[in-house]
Protein backbone atom coordinates (compact mmCIF):
# COMPACT_ATOMS: atom_id res chain seq x y z
CA UNK A 1 0.00 0.00 0.00
CA UNK A 2 1.08 3.51 -0.69
CA UNK A 3 0.38 6.37 1.41
CA UNK A 4 0.23 9.91 -0.17
CA UNK A 5 0.22 12.86 2.55
CA UNK A 6 0.30 16.28 0.90
CA UNK A 7 3.78 18.03 2.56
CA UNK A 8 4.91 20.84 3.23
CA UNK A 9 7.70 21.33 5.90
CA UNK A 10 7.29 18.09 7.45
CA UNK A 11 3.49 18.88 8.06
CA UNK A 12 0.20 18.39 5.86
CA UNK A 13 -0.40 21.26 3.64
CA UNK A 14 -3.59 23.04 3.98
CA UNK A 15 -4.49 23.18 0.73
CA UNK A 16 -4.00 20.04 -1.81
CA UNK A 17 -5.02 21.39 -4.52
CA UNK A 18 -2.00 23.90 -4.36
CA UNK A 19 0.15 21.34 -2.98
CA UNK A 20 3.32 20.26 -5.12
CA UNK A 21 5.22 18.33 -3.09
CA UNK A 22 4.13 14.68 -1.33
CA UNK A 23 5.30 12.25 1.49
CA UNK A 24 4.99 8.90 0.19
CA UNK A 25 4.61 5.96 2.48
CA UNK A 26 4.95 2.15 1.37
CA UNK A 27 3.32 0.18 3.92
CA UNK A 28 2.89 -3.64 4.16
CA UNK A 29 0.82 -5.88 7.06
CA UNK A 30 0.40 -1.43 8.50
CA UNK A 31 4.02 -1.19 8.78
CA UNK A 32 6.18 1.33 6.62
CA UNK A 33 8.45 0.09 4.18
CA UNK A 34 9.78 3.20 3.19
CA UNK A 35 9.23 6.29 2.26
CA UNK A 36 10.06 9.57 -0.23
CA UNK A 37 9.47 12.43 -1.32
CA UNK A 38 7.57 13.26 -4.59
CA UNK A 39 7.05 16.34 -6.72
CA UNK A 40 4.31 17.27 -8.80
CA UNK A 41 6.24 18.56 -12.05
CA UNK A 42 3.68 21.30 -13.49
CA UNK A 43 1.23 23.31 -12.05
CA UNK A 44 -2.54 22.37 -12.81
CA UNK A 45 -4.79 19.75 -10.72
CA UNK A 46 -4.34 16.79 -13.88
CA UNK A 47 -0.28 17.09 -13.34
CA UNK A 48 -1.58 16.47 -9.76
CA UNK A 49 -3.54 13.57 -10.28
CA UNK A 50 -0.84 11.92 -12.53
CA UNK A 51 1.63 12.03 -10.15
CA UNK A 52 -1.03 10.03 -7.35
CA UNK A 53 -1.43 7.70 -10.61
CA UNK A 54 2.17 6.86 -11.36
CA UNK A 55 3.07 6.81 -7.49
CA UNK A 56 0.41 4.64 -7.21
CA UNK A 57 -1.28 5.82 -4.11
CA UNK A 58 -3.93 4.41 -2.25
CA UNK A 59 -5.12 6.35 0.62
CA UNK A 60 -4.26 10.52 0.04
CA UNK A 61 -4.45 12.17 3.73
CA UNK A 62 -4.93 15.88 2.97
CA UNK A 63 -6.57 19.06 4.06
CA UNK A 64 -8.64 21.11 1.93
CA UNK A 65 -9.76 19.92 -1.21
CA UNK A 66 -12.29 21.35 -3.72
CA UNK A 67 -14.81 19.20 -5.17
CA UNK A 68 -13.59 18.59 -9.25
CA UNK A 69 -9.95 17.70 -7.53
CA UNK A 70 -11.83 15.02 -4.65
CA UNK A 71 -14.38 13.76 -7.74
CA UNK A 72 -11.14 12.92 -10.25
CA UNK A 73 -8.74 11.22 -7.32
CA UNK A 74 -11.94 8.95 -6.56
CA UNK A 75 -12.54 7.98 -9.90
CA UNK A 76 -8.98 6.84 -10.50
CA UNK A 77 -9.74 4.43 -6.92
CA UNK A 78 -7.63 6.60 -4.25
CA UNK A 79 -9.38 6.69 -0.67
CA UNK A 80 -9.00 10.25 0.52
CA UNK A 81 -8.37 11.69 4.54
CA UNK A 82 -9.19 15.18 4.26
CA UNK A 83 -9.11 17.97 7.12
CA UNK A 84 -6.48 16.48 8.44
CA UNK A 85 -2.94 18.96 9.91
CA UNK A 86 -0.32 18.14 11.77
CA UNK A 87 3.05 16.44 10.95
CA UNK A 88 2.61 14.22 8.15
CA UNK A 89 4.36 11.64 9.18
CA UNK A 90 2.54 11.51 12.84
CA UNK A 91 -0.99 11.14 10.19
CA UNK A 92 0.18 8.20 8.16
CA UNK A 93 1.67 6.32 12.08
CA UNK A 94 -2.50 6.85 13.10
CA UNK A 95 -3.85 6.06 9.68
CA UNK A 96 -1.64 2.97 10.01
CA UNK A 97 -3.12 1.82 13.07
CA UNK A 98 -6.97 2.82 12.39
CA UNK A 99 -7.03 5.85 14.33
CA UNK A 100 -9.68 8.04 12.96
CA UNK A 101 -8.55 11.76 12.02
CA UNK A 102 -9.44 14.47 9.46
CA UNK A 103 -13.10 15.50 8.99
CA UNK A 104 -14.60 13.21 6.99
CA UNK A 105 -17.43 15.71 6.54
CA UNK A 106 -15.70 17.60 4.14
CA UNK A 107 -16.39 14.42 1.50
CA UNK A 108 -19.88 14.76 2.35
CA UNK A 109 -21.64 17.02 -0.47
CA UNK A 110 -25.13 16.64 -1.30
CA UNK A 111 -25.76 15.95 -4.56
CA UNK A 112 -28.66 16.46 -7.07
CA UNK A 113 -29.96 14.34 -9.66
CA UNK A 114 -28.75 16.29 -12.80
CA UNK A 115 -29.60 14.76 -16.09
CA UNK A 116 -27.24 17.69 -17.89
CA UNK A 117 -24.53 16.32 -15.88
CA UNK A 118 -23.73 12.98 -16.24
CA UNK A 119 -20.14 12.91 -14.42
CA UNK A 120 -21.84 14.06 -11.50
CA UNK A 121 -19.26 17.18 -11.30
CA UNK A 122 -21.68 19.80 -9.93
CA UNK A 123 -20.02 21.89 -12.49
CA UNK A 124 -20.25 22.71 -15.95
CA UNK A 125 -17.82 21.29 -17.83
CA UNK A 126 -18.91 18.31 -17.24
CA UNK A 127 -21.46 18.46 -19.77
CA UNK A 128 -18.84 17.76 -22.11
CA UNK A 129 -16.78 15.31 -19.56
CA UNK A 130 -14.26 17.26 -19.78
CA UNK A 131 -13.29 16.38 -15.82
CA UNK A 132 -14.30 13.05 -16.65
CA UNK A 133 -11.63 9.81 -16.07
CA UNK A 134 -11.17 9.74 -19.86
CA UNK A 135 -9.75 13.12 -19.92
CA UNK A 136 -7.73 12.14 -16.79
CA UNK A 137 -6.32 8.88 -18.00
CA UNK A 138 -5.86 10.41 -21.77
CA UNK A 139 -2.71 12.35 -19.58
CA UNK A 140 -1.18 9.41 -18.07
CA UNK A 141 0.83 6.98 -20.57
CA UNK A 142 -0.58 3.59 -20.44
CA UNK A 143 3.04 2.35 -19.91
CA UNK A 144 2.97 4.65 -17.03
CA UNK A 145 -0.05 3.54 -15.59
CA UNK A 146 0.21 -0.12 -15.24
CA UNK A 147 -1.23 -0.86 -18.48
Amino acid sequence: MNIGVAYENGRIAGNLGDCRTFLIVSAEDGNPTGKRLAAVEGGNTTDLIKMVSMEKVDVLICGALGLALRNALEMIGVLLVPGCEGAAEEAVAKFLVGEKQGDPTLLEIGREEDPDDPMACMHDCAKCAGCGPIEILRQIPAEEAGE
